[in-house]
């Protein structure tokens, strides 16, 4: 039996990708997540047939364990300017837990204080990416956590 991949982001840059090279393999049944239903998603039942479609708030714990039903791995990364985005990607590991979800590939970054011994602290969302790395990391009794550094990108077109 397929196992069965939920994707955060499904219509951007990083899930997109995900989505097509997974989609690509046949192996995997998929879910592309979304807060917003009516947003490009629903070109994607026409890219990419057979796909499961969900919604996920990622500020709505709720919302994040129904898209999180059933599945077996989920890649998680949110919005660079959500202004609470560590809350929410400490939401998505959590979700994933309470669903049952076995493996989570988190989209991460290296700790810019860190790398640079205390130098440059105002880079927020990279220190709050490493930090919930680290929180991925002390769950590692409840979930399988991988996280992946992508680096950044100047355009989503």
């Amino acid at each position: 039996m397929s196992k069965l991949v939920a994707i955060i982001g499904a219509t951007g840059p990083q899930g997109g990708s995900v989505l097509k090279t997974l989609y690509a393999s046949g192996k995997h049944k998929l879910r592309a997540l979304t807060c917003n239903p009516d947003s490009s998603i629903k070109a994607l039942v026409a890219k990419y047939p057979g796909i499961e479609l969900g919604q996920a708030d990622l500020d709505d714990a709720s919302s994040l364990c129904k898209a999180f039903d059933n599945v077996d791995t989920a890649f998680g990364m949110t919005d660079y300017y959500a202004l609470m985005q560590k809350e929410q990607d400490k939401g998505v590991v959590d979700a994933a837990i309470n669903a049952g979800v076995k493996m989570l590939v988190y989209s991460g970054m290296d700790s810019m204080t860190v790398l640079s011994g205390g130098k440059y602290t105002n880079c927020v969302h990279f220190d709050n990416k490493h930090n919930i790395e680290e929180y991925l990391n002390s769950k590692s009794d409840a979930i399988g956590g991988f996280v992946i550094y992508l680096g950044c990108y100047m355009e989503t077109t």
